[in-house]
């Protein structure tokens, strides 16, 4: 993704992509964390894929986009294309049996059906109230791309190719949006490691950088020394992490564990930092600029179904009748 000050020949044109991959990097987060509700993240991923492949057909055109945009109108069955256990397991890097193994616990569960052809989710599943979060991730896509256009750090975004009345809504277009958007940066943690892995390096560095304001820091470059000083990251403990990703302190300990003795991250006494010279590898800057880079497509495929429109024309009669 190619920041508009970059193109402008801008100063501070990497610093300001660092920080659209910071924020984007929380918004990764919150959408996972609305997603899993009580569940556990890997599940969550997981059923995304099969969501996902299941709706690739309605994805790819606009109109039946639309036409199942509302949060009561989920795509019916017989428009979701089953998807294979092996197909979920190469989407996400996963061993195979891990896939297997989660997904018959998921059926015996009734959170999805094996067909022939291999598993879906079906329409009432997606009308349940386990799965009844399209509101609530609807209005955080919202707020993301009000903040990211607020900061000057979108890029070009394609025109609408269809206009959404006013009425509900598009939440399920939205969210079938938001599940690619995850999928496709579930691909690229691939870069840092295991899935589950690379899920707690993103929530210890969002931890790490949550407070700080919502402007460029650091130098331009990309070295250690040019990126925010270790003194400004608020430490993350592993009963927080716990929290945050709904998994067990015992499984996030394991995982830190591992991750700490391959140096990705650094324990203090107040908790967990991953220390800049860590983050100047150059696979770590690659998977957060890839992150962003998703973030810029989600926005794009936002842009063109004209939702950001609506989302333009609302705060405009918002602000006018303030």
């Amino acid at each position: 993704m190619v920041a508009p000050d970059e193109r402008a020949g801008g100063d501070d044109a990497i610093r300001r992509r660092r920080l659209l991959s910071r924020l984007a990097s929380a918004y990764l987060l919150d959408v996972l964390a609305i997603a899993r509700g009580e569940g556990d993240p890997l599940d969550t991923l997981i059923a995304a894929a099969i969501i996902q492949a299941n709706v690739a057909g309605i994805r790819a055109r606009a109109d039946l986009q639309l036409a199942f945009a509302q949060a009561d109108r989920p795509p019916p069955d017989e428009l979701r294309r089953p998807v294979s256990m092996n197909a979920i397991a190469n989407s996400l890097n996963l061993p195979f049996e891990t896939v297997r193994r989660r997904i018959g616990a998921l059926a015996a569960a009734g959170h999805c059906r094996f067909v022939e052809g291999g598993v879906i989710v079906p329409a009432a599943v997606l009308m349940s109230p386990a799965f009844a979060k399209d509101a609530e991730g609807y209005e955080r896509t919202r707020a993301f791309y009000g903040q990211i256009r607020g900061l000057g750090l979108l890029g070009d975004l394609p025109p609408p190719t269809a206009e959404i009345g006013p009425g509900e809504p598009p939440v399920r277009t939205v969210w079938r949006l938001i599940g690619s958007y995850m999928l496709r940066v579930a691909e690229d943690l691939g870069q840092i490691g295991r899935l589950l892995d690379a899920v707690i390096l993103f929530e210890v560095f969002r931890s790490n950088t949550e407070r700080w304001p919502p402007a460029p820091l650091g130098r331009e470059g990309t070295t250690a020394a040019d990126l925010e000083p270790d003194r400004l990251r608020r430490p993350a403990s592993i009963s927080a992490l716990a929290r945050r990703l709904g998994m067990s302190p015992e499984t996030v300990r394991r995982h830190v564990l591992r991750l700490s003795e391959r140096g990705h991250l650094a324990r203090t006494p107040a908790g967990l930092v991953i220390p800049a010279e860590v983050l100047a590898q150059p696979r770590f800057q690659g998977a957060l600029e890839a992150n962003a880079g998703h973030a810029q497509r989600l926005m794009s495929a936002l842009s063109r179904l004209g939702v950001l429109q609506l989302w333009d024309r609302e705060r405009a009669a918002g602000t006018a009748a303030a």
